[in-house]
C-alpha cells in the first residue's frame, strides 16, 4: 500500500455546442472516455470486449477500458484504476423531460467542469488519456441533440485548462494551460505517508462527519443499503474491499486487512446523526445496450467512536479512491469532516 498513489486531476472545458447530460453526468463522461480510448487506440474491433481480445496482454490501454487480472481473487473482472469526479449538483442547466427525467444542459459560452483521478501505475497511461480526452472535443459527449442546419450531434468542448491538486497539501499544479502545447505530467499525487499523517493529527475519540457528494451504492447481504438502514460497518467493509482490490492490482505492496477484528470494531462505531437520502437514477449502457441502475445513498451522515485509530487512514482514502459500485464513473465520491470532542 505504501505504493499506492492518487493523482488527482480538475478539468475545465469551454462548451462550442450545446451539451446535454443524463442526470447521472459521470456515466456520461465515463462513456465518452470509454468510446474515446476504444477509437483511437483498439486494433482489434472485431473483438466486441477486451475480454474476447487476443490482443488484451499486449494492449496499452486495456488497463483503462476494461481491466482484467487472469487468476485474479475477484476474477479477471477488476475495479478500473481511475474515478471520475462528475459535476455537482447545481451546475448545468436542469431540463424536466415527458418521460420524467432530467437532463443538464451546458449552452455555448458556458464552462464544463470535471475531474479525473488515475491510481499508482495508471500513470504511465496519462498520455493515453490526453489524446482520448483531445477526442472527445471531436466527438462531441453526452446527448445527441438539434444544432444549425438541422443536423442532430452531441455537443462539442474545448478544453482550455487542466492542473492536478493534492487536498492534503494544498499544492496545485498546471498539466495544460490555455494556448500552451506542452503537456506536464501530474507530480502531486496523494500518498499512504500523507494520509497516515493526516489521521494521526486527529485524537482517538470524537466525531466523524461524512458527506456523500455523488449516489452511493452499497450492498450488504445481496441487498441494498438504504438511507433508513445505513450502519458504518456495511460502509466500512465496503471501502476495504475497494482499498484492498485497488492495492493489489495496480502496486507492487498489496494491502491485507485482518477483516474479522477490523469487522467486528466497525460495529461498535455509532451513528450519531443521519440526513441521507435516495437519488434514484439510472444510466444507460451502450456496451451492454440497456439502461442499468446507479441509485444511490446522498446526504450525510455522522459517527461516533471510542477510537477512531483502526479506520480513519481508510477512510480517508476512501475520498480519493470512492466506496460501492459504480465508483468509475463517479459514484461513492465523499468527503470527511472531522469534529473532535475537546
Amino acid at each position: 500500500m505504501h505504493n499506492f498513489t492518487a493523482h488527482r486531476l480538475r478539468l475545465v472545458a469551454d462548451v462550442n455546442t450545446t451539451i446535454e447530460l443524463n442526470e447521472h453526468q459521470g456515466s456520461a463522461l465515463r462513456g465518452a472516455l470509454y468510446h474515446a480510448l476504444r477509437t483511437r487506440f483498439c486494433t482489434n474491433r472485431a473483438a466486441e470486449e477486451c475480454s474476447t481480445c487476443q490482443l488484451v496482454g499486449a494492449c496499452p490501454v486495456a488497463m483503462l477500458v476494461s481491466t482484467l487480472v487472469t487468476g485474479g481473487k475477484r476474477g479477471r473482472d477488476v475495479p478500473r484504476p481511475y474515478t471520475i469526479q462528475p459535476p455537482l449538483p447545481g451546475t448545468g442547466h436542469p431540463q424536466r423531460r415527458r418521460d420524467g427525467t432530467t437532463v443538464y444542459r451546458y449552452e455555448p459560452g458556458e464552462e464544463l467542469r470535471f475531474g479525473l483521478t488515475l491510481y499508482a501505475r495508471a500513470l504511465q497511461l496519462f498520455p493515453y488519456i490526453v489524446m482520448a480526452m483531445m477526442e472527445m472535443q471531436e466527438r462531441g459527449i453526452g446527448r445527441r441533440t438539434r444544432h444549425e442546419g438541422g443536423h442532430w450531434r452531441r455537443g462539442t468542448f474545448t478544453l482550455q485548462r487542466v492542473w492536478t491538486e493534492n487536498p492534503l497539501t494544498g499544492e496545485q499544479q498546471p498539466v495544460i494551460s490555455e494556448g500552451d502545447r506542452v503537456v506536464q505530467v501530474p507530480d502531486l499525487p496523494v500518498t499512504h505517508r500523507q494520509v497516515l499523517s493526516w489521521a494521526a493529527d486527529a485524537v482517538p475519540g470524537g466525531r466523524v462527519r461524512v458527506a456523500f457528494m455523488t449516489p452511493t451504492r452499497l450492498i450488504e447481504r445481496g441487498k441494498l443499503v438504504k438511507p433508513h438502514s445505513f450502519r458504518f460497518r456495511p460502509f466500512f467493509q465496503r471501502l476495504l474491499d475497494r482499498v484492498e482490490a485497488l492495492s493489489q492490482v495496480f502496486t507492487d505492496t498489496p494491502q491485507k486487512f485482518d477483516f474479522p477484528s477490523l469487522i467486528a470494531a466497525a460495529a461498535e462505531v455509532r451513528t450519531v446523526e443521519n440526513t441521507l437520502c435516495w437519488e434514484e437514477l439510472r444510466s444507460y449502457s451502450t456496451r451492454q445496450r440497456r439502461d442499468t441502475p446507479t441509485s444511490g445513498l446522498m446526504g450525510q451522515v455522522a459517527f461516533e467512536a471510542d477510537d477512531w485509530s483502526p479506520f480513519l487512514p481508510w477512510i480517508g482514502w476512501g475520498q480519493y479512491i470512492h466506496v460501492g459500485k459504480d465508483a468509475v464513473k463517479g459514484n461513492g465520491w465523499y468527503e470527511v469532516e472531522l469534529s473532535w470532542r475537546p
